[in-house]
């Protein structure tokens, strides 16, 4: 191998470095360029729902907290019949307990523990039958889980069976047959 070979082998090695460093340099400003135009779409699709929201928001109309949880109801994966002529039995603060034609639905914030309702408390009665809570059916219903403006008219909802609390984004559905209460 002559010096001319060397410098020829290392000027080829230097080219090749070069090049791989200009090939990094452009992938790097592309992923950056890609990155920014996730951004923008991103940005431009919070927007775009943010609008709708606020267009389906001046179209929601609550009237009738009972009818509109019966709506509701009936788009959920629940047993025949459960959903049909509700019945409020008891409430308190952050909850309310329906009796329906097949069971019982327990609509409570989801920050409250229902546990207390079942045992009760010196001061109070157990609200649900003994072993109702391992037997239930537990639904988080928020927009995510039921449909895009299931909080806002979850609000309109609330502010009617509890004008005087803040109303939540989301709730919990417990749900259990007549059979499975009395068992």
């Amino acid at each position: 191998m002559t010096e001319a070979d060397l410098a020829l082998a290392l000027l080829l090695v230097a080219g090749f470095a070069l090049l791989g460093a200009l090939i990094t340099l452009g992938n790097a400003r592309q992923a950056r360029a890609i990155r920014e135009v996730g951004e923008v779409l991103h940005e431009w699709a919070i927007r775009h729902i943010q609008l709708s929201r606020a267009t389906a928001a001046q179209a929601i109309r609550i009237e009738d907290p009972m009818a509109w949880l019966q709506e509701a109801l009936a788009r959920l994966p629940l047993p025949d019949g459960m959903a049909q002529l509700l019945i409020p039995e008891r409430q308190g603060r952050g909850w309310i307990l329906f009796r329906g034609s097949a069971g019982r639905l327990l609509l409570i914030r989801p920050e409250l523990d229902p546990a207390p309702l079942e045992r009760g408390s010196r001061f109070a009665a157990p609200v649900l039958p003994r072993g109702a809570l391992r037997k239930a059916r537990v639904l988080e219903l928020s927009p995510v889980t039921a449909w895009p403006t299931f909080d806002l008219e979850l609000v309109q909802a609330w502010r009617k069976w509890f004008p005087e609390e803040r109303p939540p984004d989301r709730v919990r559905l417990l749900v259990w047959s007549e059979e499975a209460s009395h068992g």
